[in-house]
């Protein structure tokens, strides 16, 4: 049976057919195809439709003509007013230092890595070997949540760590009244959830989500929201002056808190911290939970001086980065080969071989790598007055990045 339907006359060069998108009456092409003939980047403005005056360099966005003052007042290309607490790159680290390259571990030669691998069982044995101490700890109030039978398993990990974030801020004395909670890369905002919950019937505390995107089916939005109780910002940690934000000031008390904050937004942050100045007698304490350490940067590393310290250079720190990564990538297997075939789980490549480590050996160096990381910024933070640990905050079953930082006055 013949198709009299008109279609779109667009090519689908992937697809090496024509589009088969049906066509309004008298057109040639599909909503999604409106082109110009000979001119594929350039838009065919449809009757009754105009171009965002914004967009208008790119020829990319139509919207309907009765609607383009409406779209004009939300579109993402719109100039917009600068809020007074973001300030470009003021957390970013040494202004005077542009060079943040990083190299990946391939290009480093053997020797440098060897060299980098004897300094890391090195800087581990001296400052860090015996001093991260397991505290893994519950709330109760996450903990009746997980009861309900609804829960998968990977929602429970991320409970259970949010469970223990929340009961260490109470074991260190942290929850008290007319408390600011800064969440810094809060994602979804679920940690915080559970802190505006648990801390609710404390007089004047509020919860600060700062967070770049603008992600879908955010927890704060399920909390009874007013501007003193909770507050999201959308911004970069980097351009953050916390001095300027409204629910600052208001507080008696501040602590930073961070679930798997990545790389380098975990320095942010903490310079984001540390360079408070009106408010700094407020800050109370910090607890951010790692994660990512192969995507940390140089310039905003906030451990730079315990490196330097210690004879450890940038490319060293590039390296550990690189190598940091060994304690969370796996074989690459599939669980069932790992499972049939153990010689193929250990087998050594000959950038291993001559490395000279084996599969386990590699995973502690990584594990080494990341606390090393790690302990500059403990280091950082006592040099900011607070008193420091490095914790096992859950199992390696719940998380391979289960290491937190715990400062306090």
């Amino acid at each position: 049976m013949a198709d009299n339907i008109p279609r779109c006359n667009h090519f689908v060069l992937r697809k090496k057919r024509y589009c088969k998108m049906s066509v309004k009456k008298g057109q040639q092409y599909c909503g999604e195809h409106q082109i110009a003939s000979g001119t594929p980047n350039q838009l065919l403005i449809p009757q009754k439709s105009e171009l965002c005056a914004l967009w208008i360099e790119n020829n990319i966005v139509t919207c309907y003509a009765h609607n383009l003052e409406k779209h004009l007042k939300i579109c993402n290309s719109r100039e917009t007013t600068p809020e007074a607490f973001i300030s470009k790159g003021i957390n970013s680290g040494d202004d005077n230092n542009t060079d943040n390259t990083y190299n990946l571990l391939s290009t480093y030669s053997v020797f440098d890595i060897k060299n980098t691998v004897s300094k890391v069982n090195q800087i581990y044995k001296r400052f860090i070997e015996g001093k991260i101490s397991k505290k893994i700890l519950s709330h109760k109030l996450i903990e009746e949540e997980m009861s309900k039978p609804e829960y998968g398993d990977n929602t429970k990990k991320h409970l259970k760590q949010a469970s223990a974030i929340l009961q260490l801020l109470n074991e260190y004395d942290m929850i008290k009244p007319k408390t600011c909670y800064i969440e810094f890369g809060a994602g979804r905002g679920q940690l915080s959830y559970w802190i505006s919950k648990a801390t609710e019937s404390n007089t004047g505390s509020t919860v600060l989500l700062i967070e770049r995107a603008s992600p879908k089916h955010k927890r704060d939005n399920k909390l009874a929201k007013t501007i003193d109780q909770v507050q999201r910002i959308r911004a970069d940690i980097a351009d953050l002056i916390l001095d300027k934000v409204n629910a600052i000031g208001k507080t008696e008390n501040i602590v930073g808190v961070t679930k798997h904050l990545c790389g380098e937004a975990t320095d942010l942050a903490l310079r984001c911290l540390g360079n408070i100045r009106e408010n700094k007698d407020k800050l109370q304490g910090v607890i951010f939970s790692f994660c990512c350490h192969h995507r940390c940067r140089w310039i905003p590393y906030t451990g730079r001086e315990f490196f330097e310290e210690n004879q450890l250079s940038k490319d060293n720190f590039n390296i550990m980065c690189n190598m940091a990564s060994w304690a969370t990538c796996g074989t690459g297997l599939s669980r069932q080969k790992q499972a049939s075939n153990e010689a193929e789980r250990s087998k050594q490549n000959e950038r291993d071989i001559e490395i000279g480590l084996n599969k386990e050996q590699k995973e502690d160096i990584g594990r080494k790598s990341k606390n090393i990381i790690n302990w500059g910024r403990l280091v950082y933070l006592e040099k900011l007055g607070f008193k420091c640990a490095l914790h096992y905050y859950v199992e390696s079953t719940i998380s391979l990045e289960n290491v937190c930082v715990v400062a306090h006055r």
